[in-house]
């Protein structure tokens, strides 16, 4: 379904599956921001039906964006890689792919993960270009020790792809926060993390889990922090 103008989710509750998955396409530059299956079922078939739906052509996708290596989140990216997209993740994320070890979750998901070999290795700060778009990294681990919010602004809007920092309540108001179970959860971090991102700028939110945001994500996370604050000091 069309969030806004460039913005696409791909995969996620309104096609039956609890993880989203995000198309942004600008002309003909078409960038994919997270993919994976669920605990149920493989739903590559499902994001690639709604890819058409949406007269998105597969075979323009250049790059996959992983917010973290966890299954519901990356587990499609040795699929896409085979297709010729280029992977895009941060250093402990591209270490836990490769692997496909723990930190991925399969053992959680009852899945099996296919290793992957990450084509670029981001870091905090870095600048993505892709095709007249870029996307600004901001490392954000907590939830996960590889996790990375994808910041790009577009028609005056930043819009953040947050991955399970932040999520958003179907109430359009309360935000939650991510699993606490992963192997490379790190309490400590995740507070520090939400501290320092609720000092930024974010105007639209699209979360990993949850509906997103498309006015002041700000105060989405600000509210996560103050969740953190309460929860997990």
């Amino acid at each position: 379904m069309q969030i806004l103008p460039n913005v696409y989710l791909v995969n996620g509750p309104p096609y039956g599956q609890t993880n989203n998955g995000y198309i942004m396409r600008v002309d003909e530059t078409v960038v994919l921001i997270d993919s994976g299956a669920n605990h149920e079922a493989d739903c590559f078939d499902t994001v690639c039906a709604t890819c058409r739906i949406w007269g998105i052509d597969m075979d323009r996708i250049s790059h996959f964006l992983i917010t973290h290596a966890h299954f519901d989140h990356a587990s499609h990216a040795a699929c896409f890689k085979e297709k010729g997209v280029k992977i895009v993740a941060s250093r402990p994320a591209a270490e836990a792919m490769a692997a496909a070890d723990d930190r991925c979750l399969g053992w959680f998901a009852g899945r099996t993960i296919e290793p992957c070999e990450t084509d670029r290795v981001v870091e905090d700060g870095d600048d993505i270009a892709i095709d007249g778009l870029t996307f600004h990294c901001i490392a954000a681990p907590g939830h996960s020790e590889c996790s990375v919010i994808y910041e790009l602004v577009i028609d005056d809007r930043r819009l953040w792809f947050s991955g399970d920092v932040v999520s958003c309540g179907p109430d359009g108001r309360s935000a939650g926060l991510g699993w606490n179970g992963a192997p490379d959860y790190d309490r400590a971090a995740y507070v520090e993390t939400l501290r320092r991102l609720c000092h930024m700028e974010c105007d639209c939110l699209f979360p990993g889990h949850g509906p997103p945001c498309l006015g002041n994500g700000k105060r989405m996370v600000e509210r996560a922090y103050a969740a953190a604050m309460m929860q997990l000091r």
